[in-house]
């Protein structure tokens, strides 16, 4: 359509649409009273249906901010439950680990404090976001317990001196061998309500379980009523939300004005009026529908013909369609591009995750290999005059050593993997050959303890942990230590899985003082915890030193 003949076609369709609705202005009106009244009723209830929908709409709204509220303190019931160390707490509290993992919770959480329980109930540990506040009393263990098998939520509400206390429990264990307890408390102060009348776009407060659902409310208001209870079910308090209606769902009043004033001009107008309205103006808007719902600009061609007001329109829809097009297109390449980024990213993580291990094991493995024939070498200067057939003897088993250390450093290049796995040695093999050579290099009596059907029921993953921890605990031993005295044992553990142990009598070591001065003990640590074993490391100045590693059973092993 060109730009002349715009302002032609929008002047003379305006003057015939009046026109047409001026010519059936006179007639009917006999049925407009009748008409008015049912459409009145019908307002009446479609208003009591808004106000209801309105109402269970807030509620369920209502329900959805309390879980989001909750999920802080859900996710740090969780950290605490999963964590062996929290049930390690509960017998002898770390007040640094307790401060790192539990204090420090409380300043970037809303929530106002943590309970630790032992079994029997009795208090292990509890921080509070202010310390001079009076944490309210707790229900004993057994209640606890017997809501837990009872299969209620352990999310409940205590008053105390005044103030509401939401509390929520997790247990520190299985149900059947509970350790302890966690719990976490939040008070419902003026603040606190703020916030969630803020979240709710409404005004909230608490009230009496008793106070009726109309109780002080107004007319224009919405009010949402929730109930508040305590572990046994019993209601609390009960908080309250309460905003104005939305004009729409209150204005009742309008519909008679209307009636007065059709009555004047004739009942009989709605009639010959609908119909016009039907054939000129709903039909034309049907299509244009019809034309967004199924995306079809073909549906509005009759309309891109006419000569009234909706041809201009049409146009518009027929663009939009283009732009609609258009953006389809833009949004898939912008998707696409978003899957290359994510994959891009995943083999970033992925490069970073195969650095990591490689340096932990060419640093565990391959530095304690060569630095093992460094001192067996420097054992080999004091015995050429003395012993040559012996130093002879010791230089073969470096050189044997050393070999096998550059096939070890050429398998890490060709897979990153130590060993094929299916050239690997057993575990107990591989300590015996471990120490063997370490005999040979080094003046230190070995004393194995290795129960071979244990061995037999660890994971590969678990062997190549444990064998690199046996290797950076053996050098250590000797290169710090000077330990004249090695004890290695396997063995069953109570409650199934495996330990090892590791025990010199060298000089000894402060554990605290040394773990920031080098890789070694990092790596014990970060193997650990990636096999899902528990490490222990206890060591002083002149009495030797333990590391003792509680493997995981074969099923539960990562």
């Amino acid at each position: 359509m060109s730009s002349s003949s715009a302002p032609h076609l929008r002047a003379r369709p305006s003057q015939s649409v009046r026109w047409r609705f001026m010519t059936v202005l006179g007639g009917l009106c006999a049925a407009f009273l009748a008409t008015l009244w049912l459409l009145h009723g019908a307002e009446q209830r479609q208003l009591a249906a808004q106000r209801q929908q309105l109402r269970d709409e807030d509620a369920r709204q209502l329900g959805r901010w309390l879980q989001i509220a909750d999920r802080p303190m859900q996710e740090l019931l969780l950290d605490l439950a999963s964590w062996p160390e929290t049930r390690a707490m509960l017998a002898r509290p770390d007040p640094e680990w307790l401060r790192v993992n539990v204090n420090a919770a409380l300043a970037d959480r809303q929530f106002d404090a943590v309970w630790l329980l032992r079994a029997d109930g009795k208090l292990a540990h509890l921080a509070r976001r202010d310390t001079a506040l009076a944490p309210p009393a707790l229900p004993d263990a057994q209640q606890l317990a017997a809501a837990e098998r009872a299969g209620r939520r352990l999310n409940f509400f205590v008053q105390e001196d005044g103030e509401l206390w939401q509390l929520t429990a997790a247990p520190l264990g299985a149900i059947d061998d509970v350790a302890g307890w966690a719990v976490v408390g939040r008070r419902w102060t003026e603040a606190w309500l703020r916030h969630l009348g803020g979240l709710a776009e409404a005004d909230a407060r608490l009230e009496a379980p008793t106070v009726a659902f109309s109780d002080g409310a107004p007319a224009s208001a919405l009010q949402v009523r929730r109930l508040l209870t305590g572990l046994d079910g019993r209601a609390v308090r009960q908080l309250v939300l309460e905003r104005p209606w939305p004009g729409d769902a209150t204005d009742d009043g309008g519909a008679w004005q209307t009636a007065l004033l059709f009555v004047a001009f004739g009942a009989a107008l709605l009639v010959a009026l609908g119909l016009a309205v039907r054939h000129w103006v709903l039909h034309p808007l049907a299509l244009i529908g019809a034309s967004l719902r199924e995306k079809d600009p073909a549906v509005i061609a009759p309309l891109l013909g006419r000569t009234d007001e909706f041809s201009p329109v049409a146009q518009l829809v027929e663009t939009a369609h283009a732009d609609r097009n258009a953006l389809q297109v833009e949004i898939a390449e912008r998707q696409r591009t978003e899957v290359a980024l994510r994959e891009s990213q995943e083999n970033l993580r992925h490069s970073i995750e195969l650095r990591a291990r490689l340096a932990r094991d060419l640093h565990d493995h391959v530095i304690q290999s060569i630095y093992a024939a460094g001192l067996g070498l420097e054992a080999v200067r004091g015995q050429l005059s003395a012993d040559p057939f012996g130093a002879e003897g010791r230089i073969k088993h470096c050189m044997t050593n050393l070999n096998e250390t550059i096939r070890t450093v050429r398998s890490y290049i060709s897979d990153l993997e130590p060993e094929p796995p299916e050239k690997r040695q057993r575990f107990t093999d591989a300590v015996r050959a471990l120490t063997a050579t370490m005999h040979e290099l080094w003046p230190v009596e070995f004393t194995l303890e290795l129960d071979d059907d244990v061995a037999a029921q660890l994971t590969n993953v678990v062997e190549i942990h444990a064998l690199q921890i046996v290797r950076e605990s053996l050098s250590n031993a000797l290169r710090h230590g000077r330990a004249s005295r090695i004890v290695i044992r396997l063995r069953p553990a109570d409650g199934g899985g495996a330990t090892l142990e590791v025990m010199d009598n060298g000089r000894g070591f402060d554990p605290v003082q040394r773990m920031g001065t080098g890789r070694g003990l990092v790596n014990l640590t970060t193997r650990a915890r990636e096999m899902g074993a528990t490490l222990r490391i206890e060591s002083e100045e002149g009495g030797g030193t333990s590391v003792r590693l509680h493997l995981p059973p074969k099923e539960s092993a990562v």
